[in-house]
């Protein structure tokens, strides 16, 4: 008794089918991240975030240069 191991014909063409669909089926999902969510993303309008600029404490800014020209003389008197 002869045992045949060998894939039919008919099995090899369906298992390339099915190759070639998933292949499609992968390109077409990177296709559409690629190109159609960015496109989509332009589409929409950005939304309008005004620059808010805080008031400067003039004394607090006063007091962080008198504390970091001290350190500084202090830092230099050590070398």
């Amino acid at each position: 008794m002869k045992i045949s191991t060998a894939v039919s014909s008919h099995a090899l063409v369906r298992s390339i089918a099915k190759d070639l669909c998933r292949r499609i089926l992968a390109t077409t999902l990177l296709a559409a991240c690629v190109f159609v969510i960015p496109a989509i993303a332009s589409l929409t309008p950005a939304p309008f975030h005004r620059l808010r600029v805080p008031r400067i404490d003039r004394r607090a800014f006063e007091n962080l240069q008198r504390w970091a020209s001290d350190e500084k003389d202090s830092w230099s008197d050590e070398f």
